[in-house]
């Protein structure tokens, strides 16, 4: 029987004072920790723990240090310390639902110097199964945990090849207004007679109102008829030359 494995990485070092006294025990036991100057590096050498036994006096020492901070994890544990008894010597705790991407956007969330904790796995199998071996990153930010499996490039991938095939469009003509400004520049300066106003006195709005009049009156049909028309020379005389070409290398081979 295969067994599948996720070796994972936190490439981030969490410094020890961003992390609760309870969030540093559980993420200790859901990976591997060492020390890295002021913090841990975490890591899994198989795979993440997802459901982990620590000990209860631990468990209950540390959250009690953790009351007062925003953390998912306070109140999982205390539902988890309210269910068992008071001889319990160690407690499980199931952490499927809340992940350990969860724990640290906590610790980013709170934290006043990290901006965001990144992630790289990967998936490996006993057996060299299609669907044992990948990857995956993930960035862990404030506001949002971002991740990328390799099935998910191979498909992107996929998408952005069937694109290319595709028949695509061109844009032959852009009307920006951010150039307007200096036009007018150049046409006050240019016509004296033409105005007093200073260019600095046309707003965004006259410009973008002047824009959509000119857009809504202008008929590009011709100049577009006569550019597919030069196109459409120019691919038959690249079709020329490539089948020469072509006809060119399948006579030498003969020969």
């Amino acid at each position: 029987m295969a067994s599948y494995f996720v070796p994972t990485v936190v490439q981030t070092t969490i410094p020890n004072t961003d992390m609760t006294p309870l969030e540093r025990l559980v993420l200790s036991h859901i990976f591997d920790a060492e020390p890295d100057g002021d913090g841990l590096y975490f890591f899994a050498e198989e795979s993440p723990d997802e459901c982990i036994e620590v000990d209860a006096v631990e468990l209950r020492a540390a959250h009690q240090d953790s009351v007062g901070f925003d953390s998912s994890l306070d109140s999982i544990v205390a539902e988890r310390l309210a269910e068992s008894a008071a001889a319990d010597t160690h407690i499980e705790l199931d952490l499927t639902v809340t992940s350990w991407a969860t724990i640290f956007q906590d610790v980013v969330r709170r934290s006043p110097t990290l901006k965001e904790v990144a992630v790289a796995a990967a998936f490996t199998c006993s057996r060299m199964l299609r669907d044992g071996f990948g990857g995956m990153a993930t960035l862990i930010t404030a506001d949002a945990i971002r991740s990328c499996a390799t099935d998910e490039m191979i498909a992107q991938f996929r998408e952005g090849a069937a694109a290319t095939t595709a028949p695509r469009s061109h844009v032959l003509l852009r009307f920006d207004e951010a150039k307007m400004g200096t036009m007018i520049g150049e046409v006050v300066a240019c016509d004296g007679a033409l105005t007093r106003l200073s260019p600095d006195a046309v707003s965004c709005d006259d410009i973008h109102a002047a824009c959509l009049a000119v857009v809504a009156a202008t008929d590009l049909t011709e100049e577009r008829g006569s550019a597919l028309f030069k196109a459409a020379l120019g691919a038959i005389g690249n079709a020329a030359r490539r089948l020469a070409e072509e006809g060119k290398e399948g006579r030498r081979e003969k020969e």
